[in-house]
């Protein structure tokens, strides 16, 4: 880890990998916007031949969830979107933030808009032209965020890819730290928040309101280091010790035990993406996605829906608004009902954070799928990055693509399954220790209901499907 804290003192690192990743993320919205298709059937094979929308969503995003759970916002460290939004904030109108994008809201609703619209609607995941779109989406909202406001707004209060990881590396092991709070209480030069640097690309004060001696968890440092980087090259008077804020070990779900309750902004998005890896998840096994779209076609076949935009927004409110709300809810009706004294606000606040562990774990299951199972694709990616040819291929019986063989699929089917126990695990931790801040250990055992109900909505799909291969 010294080593690592060393390399982050030079000028060339981390920046050097924000210019290479935004090679690559050129490249991937290029390849994108070259296979442009609206026939289903073909899609269901372009998806995993075009080399955008593969990278994308079978290995990128999998890598950075993976990540964040180990070692933080380590992605943030390398996003190209940062250096974007840095330097218009840097030639733009530098405006005060306004309250509603401080409260959390817009972070939420951009996510919930792009699981609608995107996902739903578009099905941005399935499709590389509207990949490549939400890419440039993402870029565009950056730019405007960052001509208009000052500092970095867009990765703190706009980003629902970085507040995402910030929940995820609540368990992570390394956090941004400082070695020594004394230093920073004697340090007269503060530079490492000193308005002077706060526009600078490289060397620069924090951009998104921190104090690097006031961070207590990895929820909003995205990792730029550029507080180390200052605190090491502006000093006002030379100090052995410095710099001071440095990536350190912090023990495994350090911060996840913190306990630190949920904003109300925050707990909204928590409960949607609780929802949202339900479907993703039980969308691997046709048995449960049977399931998970029986109550949304309850609604859609009697109203005779056959827009599918209005489908998708259909299945979108139920799958990630009312399924995971009715989970969330049980425990506390529950506890209602044993007339045990938790106010429902208390309680979606303190005890959502016990469904983080598991929607992580879930999470990372998925990443473990789409990676795997995406692997026989690469025989062939480089011959066609567009994917069009491939596909037609694919579908013209032309090219076959291997299966997965039985000894990995067995690893997949028993680290699936570790990895959901341990997020239940940790649920019920969450939950114990919450009970006893609370005060609450005896009225209030049916709170871990959240792990039995939520985890099993995992693990017992996982132990049907997985072991009855």
């Amino acid at each position: 880890m010294k080593k690592f804290n060393t390399l982050l003192q030079k000028w060339y690192f981390p920046i050097s990998l924000k210019y290479v990743s935004l090679v690559a993320y050129i490249v991937l919205i290029v390849t994108g916007l070259m296979a442009y298709s609206t026939d289903a059937e073909f899609l269901k094979h372009l998806r995993n031949t075009n080399l955008g929308n593969l990278i994308v969503w079978s290995y990128w995003w999998p890598a950075i969830v993976i990540m964040a759970i180990f070692f933080g916002r380590i992605w943030c460290m390398v996003c190209p979107v940062e250096i974007i939004t840095t330097f218009f904030a840097k030639i733009g109108l530098k405006r005060k933030r306004p309250k509603w994008l401080l409260s959390g809201w817009a972070i939420t609703i951009f996510y919930i808009i792009i699981l609608f619209v995107g996902i739903q609607g578009f099905a941005i995941h399935r499709n590389p032209f509207f990949m490549a779109i939400y890419l440039l989406v993402i870029v565009g909202v950056s730019i405007i965020i960052g001509s208009i406001y000052e500092k970095n707004t867009f990765c703190r209060y706009v980003c629902p890819v970085g507040y995402l990881l910030g929940l995820y590396s609540r368990l992570s092991f390394f956090g941004w730290r400082v070695k020594n709070k004394n230093i920073c209480d004697t340090c007269k030069d503060k530079s490492c928040i000193h308005k002077k640097y706060q526009y600078n690309l490289n060397v620069k004060s924090c951009g998104v309101d921190l104090y690097p001696a006031n961070i207590t968890d990895n929820a909003n440092c995205i990792l730029c280091a550029g507080c180390l980087k200052t605190c090491n090259e502006y000093q006002s008077e030379p100090n052995i010790n410095r710099p001071n804020p440095e990536f350190r070990y912090i023990g495994f779900a350090n911060d996840l035990f913190q306990l630190k309750p949920l904003k109300i902004a925050e707990m909204v998005f928590v409960l949607v993406v609780s929802g949202f890896v339900i479907s993703e998840i039980w969308s691997e096994w046709k048995v449960t996605d049977a399931y998970l779209n029986y109550l949304p076609n309850l609604l859609i076949n009697p109203l005779s829906v056959e827009n599918k935009f209005i489908v998708g927004l259909i299945k979108g409110t139920i799958i990630f608004g009312v399924i995971p709300t009715i989970i969330w809810l049980l425990p506390w009706l529950v506890s209602s009902i044993t007339k045990a004294k938790i106010k429902i606000k208390e309680y979606f606040l303190n005890y959502g954070i016990a469904f983080i562990p598991i929607i992580a774990a879930a999470h990372l299951d998925k990443a473990i799928l789409k990676t795997t199972s995406r692997i026989p694709y690469f025989n062939h990616l480089f011959d066609d990055i567009t994917g069009l040819t491939t596909a037609q291929r694919i579908i013209d019986k032309e090219i076959i693509i291997s299966q997965t063989p039985n000894w990995l699929n067995v690893g997949i089917s028993i680290l699936m399954t570790g990895i959901i126990g341990i997020g239940i695990y940790l649920s019920v931790k969450v939950i114990r220790l919450q009970n006893k801040k609370q005060g609450l250990e005896k009225s209030v055992k049916t709170t871990y209901l959240i792990p039995v109900i939520y985890g099993s909505v995992f693990l017992v799909m996982i132990l049907i499907w997985r072991w009855n291969m």
